[in-house]
């Protein structure tokens, strides 16, 4: 069921239903090298990684990171939605997407999707956002979407340092 749609996508839930497109996606080398490399290499690893991360984050915190797919075909091309780091208490967007979906614009048009209904039904009034040092697309997305630099910072999360992005919601 779609908790948010666009003019061109649906956002839902993730479900083991999408352990194969989930599978593909944390195995493309641009998502190892830009996020994480996750070490899920088949689809019963693939349907774990979903349960203990995103219907875990759904349970517990009421959001998390939910599937995009075109809303013609119903294909999905990657992921979006609001992360709660066990360390933090921000909103802390996220998103990946095949490469074979980028510069396309969908994954703006996801995140727009994503932080209205983090400010709307959430109630957050202010997201952050991580990249690599060296995510330029990213960077690039953000910005476009008004965040600011804030810092760069040593996450627990990745072993690397990162930059971090903000953005307040006016009230």
């Amino acid at each position: 069921m779609a908790l948010m749609t666009s003019e061109r996508l649906t956002i839902r839930q993730i479900t083991a239903a999408d352990a194969s497109f989930i599978l593909s996606l944390l195995n493309e080398p641009s998502f190892i090298e830009g996020i994480a490399d996750k070490q899920v290499h088949s689809l019963e690893q693939a349907v774990t990684y979903i349960n203990d991360s995103f219907t875990k984050s759904y349970h517990d915190n009421g959001y998390g990171m939910y599937l995009v797919t075109l809303r013609e075909g119903d294909i999905p091309i990657g992921i979006c939605g609001l992360i709660r780091r066990d360390y933090r208490d921000d909103f802390e967007l996220g998103y990946a997407f095949a490469k074979a979906f980028w510069s396309k614009g969908y994954a703006q048009e996801a995140v727009k999707a994503v932080l209205n209904y983090g400010e709307t039904v959430l109630k957050a009034k202010e997201f952050i956002a991580v990249t690599s040092m060296d995510n330029e697309a990213s960077i690039k997305t953000l910005e476009r979407l008004g965040f600011v630099f804030d810092k760069i910072e040593k996450l627990a999360a990745y072993d690397e340092e990162s930059r971090l992005y903000k953005l307040t919601v006016e009230s």
